[in-house]
């Protein structure tokens, strides 16, 4: 079966305007295309669809059993075609976000603030997991879009650098309150402390940028899994840590300071993660273009 959306209209509006002239005003077409147009799904069904006469057209008992079909079949297409456009022009729609745990209760918050201005109807789908596991929940299509640091990317994903994240110093806010008196600190007035390290990964980062530029062995260290803990640990005098910029909205609340840090500079770069060959959404690609604008 061959049967067009415009022979289901033609149908339609001869069988509404009860004539050919009329239908062809309604779609500004010659009567003669109409009249085409209405033969032509006649010859596809093999039915009349119509009684015509001199002046004006009549369904046949055939075409007033189509008709309400008809209109539901184009109705649906109506409706198809609305809401392609409404995904389009985004009142509508799901972003789908892996973001680790704290990049989602610090960075993420003000961002999905600024994004819900322009894009109020979208709906959102927040994966708060760890660092090691962004790239993974967007290869396995949990999420269409993933923030975070960097890590080794999988086939199939593609990262694209953010911004690059300073990493400062977390200290106790009694010994900041010291430091801040005399001069900016360095790296290598703490080689001698208990560092609290929170992440495999992040440790590594460490070992290859902080501890390799200071004439010191290892520090002695405690480890924990998360950086909300690290915070606690030291707040509580047990040690320094080295966190990202973006987690120091949480000063106050685990009685830490952030200081910056000569020699060396030290930063992280913060991914966009996505799958190859596979299109975003109107909503991931509108959060993707406000996140490369909006950074850090």
């Amino acid at each position: 079966m061959n049967v067009t959306l415009r022979q289901l209209r033609a149908f339609q509006e001869v069988a509404h305007a009860k004539s050919f002239t009329g239908a062809a005003r309604r779609m500004h077409l010659t009567q003669s295309a109409v009249s085409m147009l209405v033969r032509q799904l006649e010859s596809e069904f093999g039915l009349l669809l119509f009684n015509r006469f001199q002046r004006r057209v009549q369904l046949t008992e055939v075409g007033q059993q189509m008709l309400p079909i008809t209109e539901r079949i184009l109705d649906d297409l109506r409706q198809v075609h609305d809401g392609a456009a409404d995904l389009k022009a985004l009142r509508r729609g799901k972003l789908r976000l892996a973001v680790p745990q704290m990049l989602a209760c610090s960075w993420l918050p003000p961002a999905i603030a600024d994004y819900r201005k322009g894009h109020p109807e979208v709906s959102l789908h927040v994966i708060d997991t760890a660092g090691d596991h962004v790239a993974a929940t967007v290869l396995q299509n949990e999420a269409e879009i993933g923030i975070g640091p960097k890590r080794p990317v999988p086939s199939g994903i593609s990262a694209e650098l953010l911004w690059e994240e300073p990493i400062q110093l977390v200290c106790p806010a009694g010994l900041a309150r010291k430091l801040l008196s005399r001069s900016k600190a360095k790296w290598s007035d703490f080689a001698d402390s208990n560092w609290v390290l929170y992440s495999d990964d992040f440790s590594q980062h460490l070992e290859r940028t902080i501890w390799a530029e200071i004439p010191y062995s290892l520090p002695r260290s405690t480890n924990v899994r998360y950086l909300t803990t690290a915070l606690a640990f030291v707040g509580e005098g047990m040690g320094v840590t080295a966190a990202p910029r973006y987690a120091r909205r949480f000063s106050d609340q685990f009685a830490v300071t952030f200081l910056d840090v000569r020699e060396p500079k030290l930063t992280r770069g913060f991914f966009l993660y996505t799958r190859i060959g596979h299109a975003l959404s109107p909503a991931a690609e509108a959060f993707r273009a406000m996140a490369r604008i909006r950074r850090a």
